[in-house]
């Protein structure tokens, strides 16, 4: 009853726009951690082509998975969530393609993938940017805006697995507008850990300790795999894990964070990642983060890693099952310790092609 009661009232609008507005737009989707908006495209000329678009929206997508919650209607996909709005009368407003001129264009995975970073990396909150149809072919998948948004999505998710030593965020919004089918203009936001001013502060308070701790523990001399066994060491010998808060579930961000490790001595699985991470780069070892499976007595549990490219040969360094639980101090344990590929998939699992070496020249 309540759903078609609510049905009848969208009819209702639209028979209502029909006569009263002149320029409403198509329904884009945006991307938020699982969460679809739809929100208005200023692009479509008449409103028979938005009246057409939303009735075959509601046919084919809402079906009969309707809730109305506050004006606004909720369209359950499980885990995406959609919401419609009627824009307001500032809102509708005309858009062409020069509007797009100045910014700049993605026209590969990598192409984002360097954006993304270099945004994370700057503690910029949103970039905005055209996405080209070489960068749907990059990525396998159409140019509509779903697709757009969720290769985006993915790519953000990407990053933020191989560098959680810049990332200090876990929530972002995309968002896509097109124009003829042809432009698309991609927003993403970032919801950051911190406010800008403190998270500057953090981030340069761990780069002059990492700083510190590298002129101490690495001499011009050394190869890459002793350079890689100090930093190892060092995390283990100083680090404590948050086992605590792991069991209370009440783990505090800082110790997801390469500033949890280095500045506060304590930290889980992603700090330990982020902090031999930022210490091999600052000691010229190239390091990515890899977000998988770990399987331990039995139980299988989200778990975090390091792959490394030592004298041309792939490895992989897990510091954290590295470091004893509970602490003891300065023993240290090389089980994980420059492994390959096939002896560490024994009790860890991760996707090969999102952790893979090409990852290393994404410069």
């Amino acid at each position: 009853m309540r759903k078609s009661a609510f049905l009848l009232v969208i009819i209702a609008v639209i028979l209502f726009l029909m006569f009263f507005s002149f320029n409403f737009t198509n329904l884009i989707p945006t991307f938020n951690e699982g969460r679809i908006s739809f929100e208005q495209n200023p692009v479509v000329k008449n409103i028979q082509e938005f009246i057409l678009n939303s009735l075959k929206y509601i046919e084919t997508v809402i079906g009969n998975r309707i809730i109305l919650d506050n004006g606004r209607l909720i369209i359950d996909f499980r885990t995406k969530t959609g919401v419609l709005e009627l824009p307001s009368s500032k809102e509708f407003v005309g858009t062409d393609s020069s509007s797009f001129a100045n910014l700049p264009s993605v026209n590969s995975e990598k192409d984002l993938y360097l954006l993304i970073k270099n945004t994370l990396h700057k503690n910029e909150e949103e970039i905005t940017f055209i996405a080209k149809s070489s960068f749907c072919d990059s990525m396998g998948s159409s140019c509509s805006s779903e697709d757009i948004i969720t290769s985006m999505s993915d790519v953000v998710k990407l990053v933020l697995s191989h560098h959680p030593e810049i990332g200090y965020t876990d929530k972002w919004t995309v968002s896509v507008v097109s124009y003829n089918n042809d432009v698309n203009k991609v927003t993403i936001k970032f919801d950051y850990f911190y406010p800008k001013d403190k998270l500057e502060k953090i981030k340069e308070e761990v780069n002059i300790k990492a700083k510190e701790i590298i002129s101490k523990i690495i001499t011009p001399n050394m190869t890459e795999l002793q350079k890689a066994k100090a930093i190892h060491d060092y995390i283990v010998k100083h680090t404590k894990y948050d086992y605590k808060n792991y069991l209370n579930n009440t783990i505090p961000l800082e110790s997801f964070t390469a500033y949890g490790v280095l500045i506060k001595g304590v930290g889980v699985c992603q700090g330990y990642t982020a902090a031999f991470n930022l210490l091999a780069h600052m000691a010229g070892i190239d390091s990515l983060g890899v977000s998988g499976t770990g399987f331990y007595n039995g139980k299988a549990m989200p778990h975090a890693w390091n792959m490394v490219r030592i004298d041309g040969k792939i490895r992989y360094i897990d510091v954290t099952w590295d470091d004893p639980v509970p602490d003891r101090g300065n023993k240290v344990m090389y089980t994980y310790f420059n492994v390959t590929e096939k002896q560490l998939e024994k009790d860890h699992k991760w996707d090969k092609e999102k952790f893979s070496e090409k990852y290393f020249d994404y410069k």
